[in-house]
């Protein structure tokens, strides 16, 4: 973490391990996590709590009306996740103090039960019957009658989800019309005389949308129907593209021969060939770009929740 980050966070008490941040803060049990290549939100603050349905409603509607600047907030079923950025780092850490003060005094104004409360079930928490768990990289005190249900309907979720039928065919019908919006996306660019690879981000997210939408199993095998997919497409469509431009420019000039013998002639010309294939890489190399950081996403997407340890 970095320095001025973690000098901040010892200050309120709380131990530094690598970019994050654990203690309590004001009552509560706190995690806070740096992550420097979220251009969006790097801070991000989990402040545990046990509060009925009621209270977490007028929690979210105290900090709706709280209004705090570059701050996002979400509810979990252990607290309250905080996403906190500022134009510079030196301005967001000279506010986080009041933005700390806010948030902490809304969840104790409305009820929130902090340290020595089971965050789930808002029992006590009995030193021999509870234990601190890395919870999808937070650390959480919780009892363990709480952590036995929790894990129970896990395996109960992700042995339902193992025996859903894959349903490969029509996931892949859902893949195909992304990748056909792909195209269409890539022929208007390739028009305007642009290669990008936003047309691989569209075909992959669309056809990952639709592939679930037509009831395939999101897993790894979807990622790679729908990448597929979407490569060949892109790839394929720039030859045929090729192929009606020479077709279109034979018959302005009155050739009267077919769009293919005209791309035949074309292709003759060392120079048209290089920047056929040079093109046609280019293609390859956007698109793969596109693909590869849709996957990322994917593959965090389709992440299996685990048993807590």
């Amino acid at each position: 973490m970095k320095k001025k980050f973690a000098d901040f966070f010892t200050g309120y008490g709380m131990e530094i391990t690598g970019n994050s941040a654990y203690g309590t803060v004001n009552g509560y049990e706190t995690n806070a996590t740096l992550d420097v290549m979220n251009n969006n939100y790097p801070l991000r603050l989990h402040i545990s709590f046990y509060a009925t349905d009621e209270q977490k409603h007028n929690i979210q509607s105290a900090l709706r009306n709280a209004a705090i600047k570059y701050c996002v907030y979400q509810l979990t079923q252990y607290g309250l996740m905080l996403g906190l950025n500022d134009m510079t780092t030196g301005r967001l850490l000279k506010r986080l103090p009041s933005v700390l003060d806010t948030v902490y005094g809304i969840i104790g104004e409305n009820g929130g039960l902090g340290e020595g409360s089971c965050p789930v079930c808002g029992n006590i928490l009995d030193p021999e019957h509870s234990n601190k768990h890395n919870v999808e990289g937070l650390t959480l005190t919780l009892d363990d009658a709480c952590v036995e249900q929790i894990n129970a309907v896990i395996d109960k979720e992700n042995e339902d989800f193992k025996n859903a039928p894959n349903n490969y065919l029509l996931g892949f019908c859902g893949a195909l019309i992304g990748a056909i919006v792909g195209v269409g996306v890539s022929i208007a660019f390739y028009a305007a005389g642009f290669i990008s690879s936003i047309s691989a981000i569209i075909s992959v997210l669309l056809g990952a949308f639709l592939f679930e939408k037509f009831h395939g199993k999101p897993n790894k095998m979807m990622i790679v129907i729908v990448a597929v997919t979407t490569l060949v497409f892109m790839l394929g469509s720039y030859p045929v593209m090729v192929i009606v431009d020479a077709g279109i420019e034979a018959n302005k000039l009155g050739l009267g021969i077919s769009a293919m013998d005209a791309f035949d002639i074309c292709m003759s010309d060392s120079e048209f060939k290089n920047a056929f294939y040079r093109d046609l890489a280019l293609i390859f190399v956007f698109a793969a770009v596109g693909i590869g950081v849709e996957i990322a996403y994917l593959m965090r997407k389709i992440k299996r929740t685990k048993n807590i340890k």
